[in-house]
């Protein structure tokens, strides 16, 4: 559909182009600019239907900005100047009026957004006195004339800054409206300016090829309208989310630019208003890069906690919060590397699977969370690790080793409660028979009890030494499987002797 209309566009502007080269001074572009202003209000007034809310206000005055605009070329094209100078104003206030209505977001308030705006603000206002402006000021002796064109550049300034503002804000399939939309009215903001010099000089004629400038501005606009399907029931043309956050140093570079022409022109010497202006952009440039520099500190602030999280995390069980496998291998390698004595307790729960299997896996993570608390009690500064499943391991100092491991089967063996059991349900209410198999107790009825507990046991293997981490693993991993053979809730400490019992099965383990 666009393709269709921007070929429409070239033909028009390329046709116009030959009649003012042939006609100078007749008022065919004059007229042509007359109907293209209504026609694009018209269509922009057609976008508003399927939109809502800020959407729908701000397109309908954009649509009615274009439409006085048109007002103002017939009164301009009947000879009667004043009176198109008000319309043209009344159009430029209605257009930035929509234009900021669809650009108002709560982000839009923030001081990084109005900054943004500011700085587009600023520079546009330097390239227009520079080109236009000024030169008017220093030579106008108060005539209308000069200080109606001069309102021309002021109005397209406010236009031009609120759209750029709206497209850097702008995401997704509305971002293509909008920046066909600013292209337009830069179009027009290049007119006016040039139709301000040339008034400033005395060399404007209607029906010059500044006028086809405004045609040309106006039919990109229209061009631009946004489509049903990219606005269909939005609120705001704008978005949460900044894309294009080098747009604003854009105009800035611009306005550079023609600062570094202008004063090349008037052989270095500065016009005090543009140097007051540059001083103003260069504030606000500085702010902003402030302020982007405290985001940035907090960004890199939520990035390490981030990381810091995501470390914990990798080495961390996320049910007990005690170090994992990862995390435990990782000590004992160090601690051997610097020859630091050290003994690891491997241990196993005996009777947990029961547990899972008569209350739910929920009341097994409540028994495994409270004995991981009670092992990081006994342990106190040393090394408590879940390996996984009911497995934890503890590395600690080996002449504390036997003592530790007694504490740790007794601390395991105290019964552990389970709020909500309902008493009756699966094995409740009874006692298992052994070392180590899970032992149930509570008030008998269909009622949860809240006393209810369960008690499990603990076979520890202990390790001393070895060549390696793998190897103090393994024989503990050994000591352990010959505790539950013995009886279990009972520690053993490797010697070669165990070796051979190294490969039993899991089932032997259970």
């Amino acid at each position: 559909m666009r393709s269709r209309e921007t070929v429409v566009v070239a033909v028009l502007t390329a046709a116009l182009l030959v009649v003012v080269l042939q006609h100078p001074g007749a008022s065919y572009t004059g007229w042509a600019t007359c109907v293209m202003t209504f026609g694009v209000g018209l269509r922009w007034l057609q976008s508003a239907v399927p939109a809502r809310g800020r959407m729908r206000i701000g397109l309908r005055l954009l649509a009615a900005g274009f439409m006085v605009w048109s007002g103002g070329q017939l009164a301009w094209l009947a000879d009667a100047p004043q009176l198109a100078t008000a319309t043209f104003n009344t159009a430029m206030l209605l257009m930035a009026a929509g234009a900021a209505w669809m650009a108002a977001t709560r982000r839009l308030g923030s001081v990084r957004a109005v900054l943004d705006g500011l700085i587009m603000a600023t520079s546009l206002c330097f390239i227009s006195w520079a080109v236009a402006l000024g030169p008017l000021y220093r030579a106008s002796d108060g005539g209308t004339a000069a200080y109606s064109a001069a309102t021309y550049p002021l109005g397209d300034v406010l236009i031009g800054s609120i759209t750029l503002l709206m497209l850097y804000e702008t995401r997704g399939p509305r971002r293509r409206s909008v920046a066909i939309a600013a292209a337009g009215l830069l179009t027009v903001f290049a007119a006016d300016t040039a139709y301000a010099s040339q008034v400033f000089a005395g060399t404007y004629r209607p029906g010059g090829p500044t006028d086809l400038g405004w045609f040309l501005g106006f039919a990109i606009v229209g061009i631009g309208a946004p489509r049903a399907d990219e606005i269909d029931g939005t609120v705001s043309m704008v978005t949460e989310e900044r894309t294009w956050n080098h747009l604003p140093y854009l105009p800035f570079g611009a306005a550079l630019c023609v600062g570094v022409g202008e004063l090349a022109l008037r052989g270095g010497r500065v016009d005090g208003v543009l140097f007051l202006l540059m001083i103003l952009m260069t504030v606000l440039i500085l702010v902003r890069q402030v302020l982007a520099l405290r985001d940035n500190r907090l960004l890199n602030r939520r990035l390490a906690e981030l990381v810091d999280d995501l470390r914990h995390r990798a080495y961390h069980d996320p049910l007990t919060g005690l170090p994992n496998r990862a995390l435990l291998l990782d000590t004992l390698e160090r601690r051997l590397e610097t020859g630091r004595p050290v003994a690891l307790l491997y241990v196993d729960l005996d009777g947990f699977k029961p547990v899972n299997d008569t209350h739910g896996h929920e009341a097994g993570d409540r028994v495994l969370a409270t004995i991981a608390a009670r092992l990081a009690e006994c342990a106190g500064d040393e090394v408590v690790a879940r390996m996984g499943g009911d497995e934890f391991a503890l590395l600690v100092p080996p002449a504390a080793a036997e003592d530790l491991a007694a504490a740790v089967i007794a601390a395991v063996g105290a019964p552990v409660p389970i709020p909500g059991h309902m008493p009756g349900h699966g094995h409740g209410h009874g006692h298992g028979h052994g070392h180590g198999t899970m032992v149930i107790t509570g008030a008998g009825g269909g009622s949860p009890d809240p006393a209810a507990t369960v008690t499990v046991g603990a076979s520890v293997g202990i390790a001393v030494g070895g060549t390696g981490a793998g190897d103090l693993m393994r024989h503990a991993d050994v000591a352990m499987y010959a505790a539950k053979l013995r009886g279990r809730n009972r520690a053993v400490t490797f010697t070669p002797r165990l070796e051979p019992m190294a490969p039993l099965t899991t089932a032997s383990a259970a």
